[in-house]
């Protein structure tokens, strides 16, 4: 457990930097070049997103939850990945001028030929870290991570100040992959690695079938807004609907993102050693949704003021948009969980299962939802999508672990309460403002802090298990709880 803790704790402090430095280059960024120049770099992309899907037949998650690793089970992945690797490089490259034409958008055939060099990079890095995740070596996770990430955003940044325009994220991209490959090599320098094999590739594939179906599918539905309504409406609007996503997920990424990269080794662990996962799934739960429902409803209220602090008056036409995605994401609790707790009790083809169900259904109505009514139809169709893909994969939980509804409602009503509480007083502020939603940065931020103080009472106030963690962490409110008890 003191492993765990550990490792969590690096884990958490590397996403934490990855999303200051994330942040620092969107709003730059969002300064610098018009929604239309950030709208194509999006397609491509998106596209080159879905490509990298078929990667995932050799996937890194098989490296991790594997029971006894020899080294050709770690030649066959690697042996796998670069082929897959080729392939998807050589189609990108035969298929961007089609693509381009497709998209009416000649700009994109210099993006590829770019991007594609980027892959064999971050194929030969993200297996070397799949590995040192395995073995819980988080400190060299979080170096290679944040020296890819600074080294791209630095350089994107620089190049967009010199007009490289969308250009700037096909170069930055290369920058960073590299650095990040090459630091990669230098703490895992294993050259047997490369030794080509396919000694194990069964073994390997009979996992990737099933894992790489999914992510071609997620991958297929998560571009799919961006793609469509490139083609549809305009890089415009790809590029309005981008930054929608990337502001409503960023109390995903705080909160969630730096704890995923430790629950799947974490969860395969414990199922390794015969453990029930039932209780730590449920405790998982409880803590994410003390976070990140009150998050999301805050920046549902406070949606206007952070999207004008972080991207600019350009892109006030995204304020709405976010309201809405906010919303429609409070049904996205448990969506990171999910997966690492499947694969670790074996569940892979449950997974399967569950994709073929949600991600084809969710497509199809928010592809109807774009084509009849564009850019605010995909937002409002997110208030369809995201409820029913959380109702089916909760299903497929709860039958794994042998949860009850009950079980989930008892680990999350306290939740519920701290949300509204950290809501209820920014909503106050917005209602005695003359300006409503539109707040000004000095109120938004005096609005934040009354949330701040209404999420620490619904901590208090409901004795939610958070609490007891957050108490741990600081010793003066420790010694505060000693006395009053």
């Amino acid at each position: 457990m003191l492993s765990v803790k550990r490792a969590l704790f690096m884990s958490v402090g590397e996403r934490y930097v990855l999303l200051v430095t994330n942040f620092v280059t969107a709003a730059l960024i969002s300064r610098i070049l018009t929604p239309k120049e950030i709208g194509v770099s999006v397609i491509g992309m998106a596209i080159l997103t879905v490509a990298l899907s078929i990667r995932e037949f050799s996937s890194a998650s098989f490296l991790i939850q594997h029971r006894e690793l020899h080294r050709d089970d770690v030649r066959s992945a690697f042996t796998v990945t670069f082929i897959l690797t080729g392939v998807t490089a050589a189609v990108l490259l035969v298929a961007s001028p089609f693509l381009a034409r497709f998209y009416s958008e000649p700009n994109l055939v210099p993006f590829f030929r770019v991007i594609v060099a980027c892959l064999f990079l971050d194929a030969t890095s993200n297996l070397i870290i799949a590995l040192l995740r395995r073995e819980m070596s988080f400190g060299k996770v979080a170096a290679i991570d944040i020296v890819a990430a600074v080294a791209n955003s630095a350089a994107t940044m620089a190049l967009a100040l010199a007009d490289f325009s969308y250009m700037s994220f096909a170069w930055g991209y290369l920058i960073g992959s590299g650095l990040g490959a090459g630091l990669a090599f230098a703490l895992c320098p294993h050259v047997w690695m490369f030794k080509p094999s396919l000694t194990n590739w069964r073994g390997m594939i009979s996992f990737g079938g099933y894992n790489g179906v999914i992510a071609i599918l997620f991958r297929i539905f998560d571009a799919l807004p961006l793609l469509m309504l490139g083609r549809v409406v305009s890089p415009n609007a790809a590029g309005l609907f981008s930054r929608t996503l990337w502001i409503g997920q960023i109390p995903d990424k705080l909160v969630i993102g730096g704890a995923m990269a430790v629950v799947l080794p974490a969860f395969s662990a414990e199922a390794r050693q015969g453990r029930d996962l039932k209780r730590p799934y449920l405790a998982a739960l409880s803590f994410v949704t003390a976070l990140h429902w009150p998050a999301l409803l805050v920046l549902a209220v406070l949606a206007h003021p952070i999207v004008n602090i972080a991207l600019g008056h350009q892109w006030t036409e995204v304020a709405p948009l976010v309201q809405i995605v906010a919303v429609a994401l409070l049904f996205s609790f448990s969506f990171e969980l999910n997966y690492p707790v499947m694969v670790a009790v074996g569940a892979i083809r449950d997974l399967f299962i569950r994709a073929l169900i949600v991600f084809p259904i969710s497509g199809i109505l928010l592809s109807v939802a774009i084509v009849g009514g564009g850019l605010q139809a995909a937002a409002w169709c997110m208030l369809l999508t995201v409820p029913f893909q959380a109702y089916v994969a909760l299903s497929f939980v709860q039958r794994r672990l042998g949860l009850r509804s009950r079980d989930i409602a008892a680990a999350l009503w306290k939740s519920a309460l701290v949300a509204f509480a950290s809501a209820a007083p920014p909503l106050a502020a917005i209602g005695i403002s003359s300006s409503g939603f539109d707040l000004s940065n000095a109120e938004a931020v005096a609005a934040g802090l009354t949330a701040f103080g209404g999420w620490s009472a619904g901590l208090i106030i409901t004795r939610h298990p958070l609490l007891d963690e957050v108490v741990k962490i600081f010793p003066a409110l420790r010694r505060a709880r000693a006395s009053a008890g």
